[in-house]
């Protein structure tokens, strides 16, 4: 996945960049230390180092929904987190930001195995019935 993380890693930092989003790539933390977001700065902490590099894409699009949903305070990526509220909304935006690149990155082809889309973005578990949703929508367009 290393030509695609390449792509959905320009995508989304263009992504921040265009919206006002300063973000900080941390390559010297240790690999469990979460990513987080300073969302009244508006700027994301990313952890370069994290144990799963296949999910480094889907915590970037997870801390950009913080901002982009006007969350407040300083919010430290969780992966299993959908109980809150401002979790489970900074997930649904994150799919929302992910999935279409993904398709781009796909030559316009959407999937119709959501569990490949799943494992190849490390997209938690907990989000399933999401990502089917978000698949047939972006397929009836």
């Amino acid at each position: 996945m290393d030509d695609k993380f390449e792509f959905f890693m320009e995508k989304l930092l263009q992504y921040a960049f265009d919206n006002n989003i300063g973000y900080t790539l941390v390559k010297k933390l240790d690999p469990y230390t979460p990513s987080f977001v300073a969302a009244d700065q508006r700027r994301m902490f990313i952890n370069m180092s994290w144990h799963n590099h296949d999910e480094i894409p889907f915590s970037i699009a997870h801390e950009i929904g913080h901002i982009v949903n006007g969350d407040i305070g300083e919010l430290y990526y969780s992966p299993g987190s959908f109980k809150s509220k401002f979790e489970r909304g900074a997930n649904l935006k994150a799919l929302e930001l992910l999935l279409p690149i993904y398709v781009d990155a796909n030559q316009g082809m959407i999937p119709h195995n959501y569990q490949t889309v799943m494992e190849q973005l490390q997209i938690p578990q907990c989000l399933d019935n999401d990502v089917r949703v978000q698949l047939f929508k972006l397929d009836a367009y």
